[in-house]
């Protein structure tokens, strides 16, 4: 296991490039270290999510304090790590709900650019789910609910939103739980482009599914590109806690072709096991990321699904992979998907009172990628205190980052982490022809044309994507191509939602893209 600290960074930085290139060390390019903190003033601060812009900014979400009560807060970082002052106050942007404790938990960006967070956000003696959508400036978006912000009442008890997904068509929608009493179960919420909720969608525009009569909770929601809406989180089975899927149709119904109508629940042979982030890969399969408890210690926990909710036994021992950082207790947060399909899991290692970063990656069958930290698995210490990492994702160069907390109770600060991935991105070298635009016309209607030449010859797949890296039409698939010039009809459905989106033409070498416009 590769241990990466400020210590070792300033070490490889010495030894020179070669030796700093290897996969899974800190990116120098970033903050010169790898490293930033950011500081909201008093009290704690922490980073619960992060995603990446087109142009390569990171924008991570999460909370601070505002007169001694919980706020949003978001900071955006330029791709050199420093905050971005065209974003909100000198890179930062706080939000609250009334004089109540707000927490944001999960960051999607529109196809428009237009930011959405969602979390909880207390009102009276109660917890509701609260949503706030920003400008691409950081000032909150007035079209969106009342002043930019949106809280959602399920039946009088407590609700919380915990993950975001943006579908293709803008409507947003937002997973967590609900509870009344002793019950907590599975909540769905979905919302129209204004903010209002989408009455097509469950009952009134929400969703509630139950595991049994313990509680349960959603954590992670991601969309199919067929429009199907998989959630991942944990429900308490029997003694212990299971990991959990369900999934549904646009309409907010439980798919019945989906494991056992609808839901699938998978052990890991351990006291309790939590489900956090999932994700779909190029394949369709399902993608879970977690940790398992047993006697003894806690260990990162992955699983892959086939798509119809049975467990892929390609994957691991039967489907599942657990992990352990030869600590005493290792917390699995957040799953990413690199576009050479290996699998990256972020969390945080623990030995005694002390924390760190800590990354695993994973081939495609679910065996540590050894090429990444010498061993498949990297610490990160940003120096004393705590440090916890909860969400990880992948820039379009493939460099890897990671965002959390770090620090002592009201010290704790956002703390991002970027790493070098090993990937070269744009292996495949495409050229303009006669130097015309690789896409044209762009911004398209509803036809146009895209031209590239290969060097070599190529097994290309040519797709739509959405701001986020998800598919949403593919044009050509795994098809073998001369090198030469090439040209390729791109046209889009009628009912696509006007906005940005990525072409992306890749190989089992890397990915090249280029934004268009609807």
């Amino acid at each position: 296991m590769k241990i990466v600290g400020p210590t070792l960074t300033a070490l490889l930085l010495v030894l020179g490039t070669t030796t700093f290139a290897q996969s899974g060390s800190l990116d120098s390019d970033f903050h010169g270290d790898g490293l930033v903190t950011t500081s909201f003033g008093t009290g704690p601060s922490m980073g619960a999510s992060v995603v990446i812009q087109l142009d390569g900014k990171v924008i991570v979400a999460g909370y601070s304090y505002a007169d001694l009560h919980r706020v949003f807060a978001l900071a955006r970082y330029n791709t050199d790590g420093s905050l971005d002052n065209s974003f909100g106050a000198s890179g930062k942007v706080t939000t609250g709900f009334g004089t109540g404790n707000a927490q944001g938990w999960s960051v999607a960006i529109q196809p428009d650019g237009k930011i959405v967070v969602v979390g909880s956000a207390r009102v009276g003696t109660t917890a509701d789910l609260a949503i706030a959508r920003y400008n691409t400036s950081g000032t909150l978006d007035t079209s969106f609910g009342i002043d930019g912000k949106v809280t959602t009442d399920y039946a009088g008890g407590q609700d919380y939103g915990y993950s975001v997904a943006i579908q293709h068509d803008g409507r947003i929608v937002v997973a967590g739980s609900t509870s009344l009493s002793f019950a907590v179960d599975l909540a769905l919420a979905r919302y129209n482009m204004d903010g209002t909720l989408d009455g097509s969608f469950g009952v009134g525009g929400k969703a509630t599914t139950a595991f049994g009569t313990a509680p349960d909770q959603a954590r992670s929601v991601v969309i199919q590109p067929d429009g199907m809406i998989v959630v991942a989180g944990f429900a308490s089975i029997s003694s212990g806690k299971d990991f959990v899927l369900a999934r549904y149709d646009t309409n907010g119904n439980l798919d019945s072709g989906f494991g056992v109508e609808g839901k699938v629940i998978i052990d890991f042979a351990a006291w309790h096991d939590y489900g956090y982030s999932v994700l779909i890969d190029v394949a369709g399969k399902i993608v879970v990321a977690g940790y398992a408890e047993n006697a003894t210690d806690v260990d990162f926990a992955l699983a892959r699904f086939n798509t119809n909710g049975i467990i892929d036994p390609s994957f691991g021992v039967n489907g599942k992979v657990i992990t352990d950082f030869a600590a005493d207790d290792d917390y699995g947060f957040s799953v990413a998907i690199q576009q050479d399909g290996k699998i990256v899991v972020a969390g945080n290692t623990r030995i005694g009172i002390h924390s760190d970063f800590a990354m695993a990656r994973y081939n495609t069958d679910g065996t540590l990628d050894n090429s990444f930290g010498g061993d498949g698995q990297v610490t990160t210490d940003f120096g004393t205190g705590y440090n916890h990492a909860y969400a990880v994702a992948i820039q379009p160069n493939g460099r890897i980052v990671v965002a959390g907390f770090s620090g002592f109770g009201d010290d704790a600060d956002f703390a991002v982490a970027r790493y070098l991935s090993g990937l070269d991105i744009g292996v495949i070298e495409f050229s303009l022809i006669n130097n015309a635009l690789l896409i044209y016309p762009n911004p398209i209607q509803d036809h146009a044309t895209l031209k590239y030449t290969l060097q070599t010859a190529e097994t290309i797949t040519i797709q739509l994507l959405d701001m986020q890296g998800k598919a949403v039409q593919t044009f050509v698939e795994g098809q073998h191509q001369a090198a030469g010039a090439h040209q390729q009809a791109i046209d889009l459905p009628e009912a696509l939602p006007s906005g940005s989106y990525l072409i992306a033409i890749s190989s089992p070498k890397g990915r090249f893209t280029v934004q268009v416009v609807k």
